[in-house]
């Protein structure tokens, strides 16, 4: 739809991605991994990963895609249960999905069955162990868990010539809210990770001050010391203060570097200001035109650092995820999430910021905009919402880690009764 100035502006939740009567949601998720992998590989992948996620859609992806789901996952903002990542690492490609098994019986307690019995299915795999998971799963499975908020999710990881990895998902509202902060802390006491969690768990008052509450657990299905347990946070209004407070237990977070990642995306950044959507209207305001909140960019930093005007609010809820591993005596790594949709006009505008990103860290910004490209359902400068999140994870040395997450509007919309859009934006109740 046109705004004032004539532009055209997507619809938050446009059916981008249509599918036929008896289109399939895994011959559309199989479809959308060739592209990106084949754009980000340029089919010189040693393993096969087509047949991983065969295997991995096999037990519950073969149903037709209905025009309203039957069983809103809280995976994404139209309720279909799957997204498709991916990530960078010392420049190297890693391409994902998660998703959440919705079979043949749309009911909470069938998904999160299913869910446990895909975990269970892995074990036999090369790499592959669920020790972690069998030593916490009683804290997060219940007999009548929530409907249509996130259970047991699974996800598949695959680079062009390494095995793949799995996680798991975990949701630690499943027993009520108000317990979330014991769940956890029980499940980090099994895990042998008690001394590491015991700092973020006595800050958690402080953290709240914040608007900083926990969000999801996830554990790597395999063994060794690389094996994590990850804790995600999501930042309700939180602004820079939570996510600096958070990542600063983390070995490796470096705030600046973050703050100027943020400045980027969220278009405060004085060059991305200066530098915005040139299919803007003339004469209009520039950070109105970057995409950037008004309201945040009134409050910018007199000195015109970058990263100006992130010491406001920031209502879109970013998400951190603190990282721990056997042996170590807190979190390794604070990975976090910038959310897009709210802070952009256009899936266009979301790229052009991203690439901007990349290419600042030394991070190949081609490769990215060749999988922005191929998996595109439409003028990027029509839609919006594929580009959902932006992962900025800093190490000791080195260009930071970006992952890009695209979101598939494969639905119009939402029944009214279900409370959307879960994982995704915008502002997400409170449990």
């Amino acid at each position: 739809m046109p705004d004032k100035s004539g532009r055209t502006v997507a619809v938050r939740h446009q059916q981008l991605f249509s599918a036929s009567s008896d289109t399939t949601h895994a011959a559309l998720l199989t479809s959308i991994w060739d592209r990106i992998r084949t754009a980000a590989w340029a089919g010189g992948e040693r393993e096969d990963t087509r047949a991983h996620l065969a295997d991995m859609l096999h037990p519950w992806a073969h149903r037709p895609i209905e025009t309203v789901p039957r069983y809103p996952s809280f995976v994404s903002g139209d309720g279909f249960p799957a997204e498709l990542s991916v990530s960078w690492r010392k420049g190297v490609a890693e391409v994902r999905i998660l998703f959440e098994p919705v079979g043949a019986d749309p009911a909470a307690r069938a998904v999160q069955d299913a869910g446990r019995a895909m975990v269970r299915a892995l074990a036999g795999r090369d790499g592959v162990s669920i020790r972690a998971y069998e030593v916490v799963e009683d804290l997060f499975t219940v007999d009548d868990p929530p409907a249509y908020r996130s259970g047991v999710w699974l996800s598949l990881a695959c680079g062009p010539d390494t095995p793949p990895h799995f996680k798991v998902y975990l949701n630690p509202y499943v027993n009520g809210a108000g317990r979330e902060w014991d769940t956890v802390t029980r499940a980090m006491e099994r895990l042998g990770l008690a001394a590491a969690w015991a700092p973020i768990a006595a800050d958690r008052d402080a953290l709240a001050a914040t608007g900083t509450g926990l969000d999801y657990v996830a554990l790597d299905l395999s063994a060794g010391a690389h094996a994590r347990a990850k804790i995600y946070f999501r930042h309700r209004g939180a602004g820079l203060d939570g996510i600096h407070r958070l990542g600063a237990f983390a070995r490796s977070y470096d705030p600046e570097r973050t703050q100027h990642a943020a400045a980027v995306l969220y278009g405060t950044d004085p060059a991305v200001v200066a530098g915005a959507d040139p299919t803007a209207a003339a004469g209009a305001d520039p950070a109105a035109a970057a995409g950037a909140d008004p309201a945040v960019v009134a409050g910018a930093d007199p000195g015109g650092a970058a990263g100006a005007g992130l010491a406001g609010r920031l209502d879109n809820e970013p998400m951190t995820g603190l990282a721990f591993r056997s042996g170590r005596d807190g979190a390794d790594e604070a990975n976090v999430y910038f959310r897009l949709p709210g802070a952009v006009r256009s899936d266009a505008e979301a790229a052009a910021r991203i690439t901007t990103l990349m290419e600042r860290e030394g991070a190949p910004a081609d490769v990215y905009r060749r999988i922005a490209d191929a998996i595109a359902p439409a003028p990027t400068d029509t839609t919006s919402g594929v580009h959902e999140l932006v992962s900025y994870r800093t190490r000791d040395a080195g260009p930071a880690d970006i992952g890009v997450y695209f979101r598939l509007p494969v639905h119009a919309s939402a029944p009214d009764d279900v409370p959307r859009p879960g994982h995704g934006w915008p502002r997400v109740p409170a449990p």
